[in-house]
């Protein structure tokens, strides 16, 4: 499974478990966008947002670099050059913008993520778990840290280690979709039948279409 900072969701949607509301109407960004456009003006906001849009990552990433010359000491345009370098497959150097970040804000919780995914890309799977513990240690009620956590875990075929996780993340936010088809699988693979049927039921409230490719995926082999 994917980061969920690099699926797309409503920009209007109050992103709580990032700590921050977008306030860009009519628009699908990346959470992870919507997120630091929001620590933003809205002229700014918007061309962060027009940038992702257009998927345009060298137009971000020149817009991070002019503004971090300006502003060397805002975490924010460390995050968002970090996202359009790892949007680039330019994971090494994201790894390092996110360390900016965090030493200028050490309780960010989007740069913890984000570095999280670069590192797991780089093959470096300590380090990585190593960062999702860390957004956790700083928000312990993170749906969004604990369902990276369990992902990096499915990914890494140890269910067991996923399962706790992704109860978590439902714990902390029991509409989180992914969350629960993440629960479904991680109980399928380890045999855990009745449970599986149980995590199906909710993830069909949520999302009848997943709740159909989970089935496809998991059920009809």
């Amino acid at each position: 499974m994917t980061s969920r900072f690099f699926k797309r969701a409503s920009a209007s949607t109050c992103l709580v478990a990032l700590g921050a509301c977008a306030e860009v109407a009519l628009m699908s960004v990346t959470p992870m966008v919507a997120a630091l456009a929001s620590h933003f003006d809205q002229r700014t906001n918007r061309q962060i947002v027009e940038l992702e849009q257009k998927r345009d990552w060298p137009g971000m990433l020149g817009l991070a670099r002019t503004q971090l010359e300006r502003e060397p000491d805002r975490g924010e345009w460390w995050s968002l050059q970090g996202y359009a370098l790892a949007r680039q497959g330019q994971h090494a150097a994201a790894v390092e913008s996110y360390r900016q970040a965090i030493r200028i804000s050490p309780e960010d919780e989007v740069s913890w993520l984000a570095m999280g995914r670069s590192q797991s890309e780089l093959g470096l799977p300590k380090q990585a778990v190593k960062s999702y513990e860390q957004a956790l240690r700083y928000r312990p009620e993170s749906a969004q840290a604990y369902l990276a956590l369990a992902d990096f875990y499915q990914k890494q075929g140890q269910s067991d280690l996923a399962l706790p996780n992704y109860r978590e993340s439902v714990r902390y936010e029991p509409d989180l979709e992914p969350a629960w088809y993440g629960l479904a699988a991680a109980y399928h693979l380890t045999g855990q039948i009745k449970r599986r049927d149980a995590a199906l039921v909710g993830l069909r409230k949520l999302d009848p279409a997943a709740a159909d490719r989970f089935e496809k995926q998991y059920l009809s082999k």
